[in-house]
């Protein structure tokens, strides 16, 4: 059986599929299975043993666009798939599916373009995300972990860094920070962030990791210590994750990074999180992890978590400049003493 995952979305979308995966290959493990996502998506995924080929859809690039959209076509026309998973609900991967004559093809009922799909999947907004895309193939049983595959090569790589910046695993403490996000109302303010790396790095058993893009390196967190590492824009994904694997307590915004932490057993991941977001579903995805958000805010303006993600406005993210610099710091190093 060939099947194919059809998910262009952000890459903390890509990470919480990592079970899904797993799952399909062990609902069919004589099957080939293809992911078609974004180029940026690729690293997350790469070296996943259950996944055959690692398909990639520029849609902002050079498949931007109708001839794009056909040129990605003619590939899945010609690889003859038996069954498509489309976790993206979106009415254009729907239709490259539809397109492509895959003969069965499961989607989310709320996706534009549902009246496409030849099974429909109830989009429960009361499950975590990982929980909803497992509905796609019907499995409700134990829970299974997201995982991620850096080489030993990326491990190395970090060790190296990491050794060369003077951190010692035996006697310190690794904190990695990811302070920003694409999208700005999800992050909690630069400068309370200051402030918590301000004070982690006057315990000098306490090595802090600035992670993030090259963009993100323009955000004004710059120290002098030598306990506070500043890696933006230095490492790939990969590279990325191979360093979240070896941190013992991992903090950031409801991004991609607590996500791909989560597929560590290592590192306690603590998201600061806008009020009610916990409840849409896309809260850390392992036992050892906290969201921080103020409910205070939500309880008191009364905002209503909706029936549909779209519908979910800015104003929801006003709570987070509310959460206080002592409750990050206090509960950071709550999980330094535990671990």
């Amino acid at each position: 059986m060939k099947i194919l995952i059809i998910h262009t979305a952000f890459i903390g979308d890509i990470v919480l599929s990592t079970p899904l995966i797993q799952r399909l290959k062990e609902m069919y493990p004589d099957s080939e299975i293809d992911y078609l996502t974004l180029p940026t998506n690729k690293s997350v995924i790469s070296n996943n043993p259950n996944l055959n080929e690692i398909l990639l859809y520029d849609k902002k690039g050079k498949d931007k666009g109708i001839k794009g959209f056909f040129r990605i076509l003619k590939i899945l026309k010609a690889r003859k798939y038996d069954y498509a998973v489309i976790p993206h609900r979106f009415i254009r991967s729907i239709a490259l599916a539809k397109m492509a004559k895959i003969p069965k093809i499961v989607g989310f009922d709320v996706a534009t373009g549902s009246f496409l799909l030849d099974k429909k999947v109830h989009y429960d907004m009361k499950k975590h995300e990982v929980e909803r895309l497992l509905d796609l193939v019907e499995y409700s049983g134990k829970r299974i972990p997201i995982r991620i595959y850096p080489s030993e090569e990326n491990k190395l790589k970090i060790k190296g860094i990491l050794k060369g910046r003077g951190f010692d695993e035996k006697f310190m403490k690794m904190i990695v920070v990811a302070p920003g996000s694409q999208r700005p109302e999800k992050m909690w303010p630069i400068e309370k962030y200051r402030e918590v790396i301000q004070r982690l790095s006057e315990d000098s058993k306490n090595v802090i990791v600035i992670t993030g893009s090259k963009v993100e390196k323009g955000l004004p967190l710059k120290f002098s210590k030598k306990n506070v590492i500043d890696l933006r824009g230095e490492i790939n994904l990969l590279e990325f994750s191979a360093l979240l694997s070896f941190a013992d307590v991992v903090v950031g915004n409801d991004s991609s990074p607590i996500h791909i932490a989560s597929g560590f057993s290592k590192p306690f991941v603590i998201g600061i999180f806008g009020p009610g977001k916990r409840s849409l579903g896309f809260f850390p995805w392992k036992e050892k992890s906290n969201v921080i958000e103020d409910n205070e805010f939500y309880e008191n303006n009364i905002v209503k978590i909706p029936e549909h993600q779209h519908e979910y406005k800015k104003d929801y993210y006003k709570g987070i400049p509310l959460i206080s610099i002592d409750r990050v710091y206090g509960e950071i190093v709550k999980r330094l003493e535990e671990s």
